[in-house]
């Protein structure tokens, strides 16, 4: 009996410990092309995206808005990338793609 609550609480342990969603890479420099898309209104559905992945953006019919260059860190870019989702609920979502490493 006590083997069985040990397991459980082992199980909840584990299965409680949440991975970050943001990249622990905050040092590395990188430079990126960021697109930024907006949901596509769908019939007696909110235009909303379902995740924050950008990879979203080109599975859904997304609509273009604009594109830029930024330079950011892996994390920075997490940073962004949640923060438009939130703050445009669930509306818009960077798309960024990793161009090359700047700096050393």
């Amino acid at each position: 009996m006590a083997k069985n609550i040990l397991i459980a609480l082992l199980l909840i342990v584990a299965l409680g410990c949440k991975k970050n969603k943001f990249s622990d890479d905050n040092t590395n420099i990188y430079k990126w092309k960021r697109d930024l898309y907006r949901a596509q209104v769908q019939k007696e559905e909110p235009a909303s995206f379902y995740s924050r992945d950008g990879n979203l953006a080109s599975n859904q019919q997304a609509i273009f808005i604009s594109s830029d260059f930024v330079i950011l860190t892996e994390y920075r870019k997490d940073q962004q990338q949640d923060s438009i989702f939130k703050a445009s609920g669930r509306m818009q979502v960077y798309k960024y793609e990793k161009i090359e490493k700047v700096g050393n």
